[in-house]
């Protein structure tokens, strides 16, 4: 075990007790054959887990679709490559030689690593230890994700595609009755649709772009 990997030990909080866990899940596929991709996988489970956890319980006021966003923001490979950035993953990380300098630079072989590491954690200790590490990691993203709370659905949904660089979405009034209106919300650029009903105009258009955020987020996924 090198300096550098007490070092990131210290960073995260964490000491393991199988040392081979740490350095497998910074072992790029370029180097080895015994590398991080299947501790990836784990990872990647582990942390969509923790989060969803961690929003259930610390974010009550929310619908299913709003939590569904603010898991998206804070799995995402910008998210997780921006933590694996604050903790200089690119000085731990052992990659081979036969990597090209421009796929060196990819930000996502050390969001990768990230996730490899929660999921080294989970092996070397458990489930909660690995949700705790990932929990503090993100403290600062997570601390954003407050102002969220207040915006309405079509603010939000605007917002996601405009981070996804996305053309924004078309509204359609489909019924206009007395007490009942039905518009359509269309992504047009992600052959994207979803229908909400409401009392009027505003609440209908709410309810639709309410339905469209779920289905963006699995559009991503």
């Amino acid at each position: 075990m090198t300096k550098n990997f007490n070092a990131l030990e210290k960073k995260i909080n964490f000491s393991f007790k199988n040392k081979t866990y740490l350095k497998t899940a910074l072992t790029h596929s370029s180097k080895s054959k015994d590398n991080n991709e299947r501790l990836e996988y784990l990872g990647d489970a582990v942390i969509n887990l923790a989060v969803s956890e961690y929003l259930i319980k610390n974010f009550a006021d929310l619908d299913e679709g709003s939590l569904s966003i603010l898991r998206s923001n804070l799995v995402s490979r910008a998210t997780l490559s921006k933590v694996a950035s604050k903790l200089d993953l690119e000085s731990n990380l052992m990659i081979g030689k036969s990597l090209s300098n421009q796929e060196h630079k990819k930000i996502s072989i050390y969001g990768n690593a990230l996730e490899a590491i929660i999921g080294a954690i989970y092996l070397d200790k458990d489930f909660n230890q690995a949700a705790s590490v990932m929990i503090d990691l993100l403290q600062n993203e997570i601390e954003s994700l407050s102002t969220d709370q207040t915006k309405d659905k079509k603010t939000l949904l605007q917002e996601e595609l405009q981070q996804r660089k996305v053309n924004l979405p078309v509204y359609k009034l489909k019924e206009d009755n007395e007490d009942s209106f039905k518009v359509i919300c269309e992504i047009q650029e992600l052959n994207l649709s979803s229908e909400g009903h409401g009392r009027n105009k505003k609440e209908a258009e709410q309810k639709a772009a309410e339905n469209i955020l779920s289905k963006l987020v699995n559009f991503y996924e």
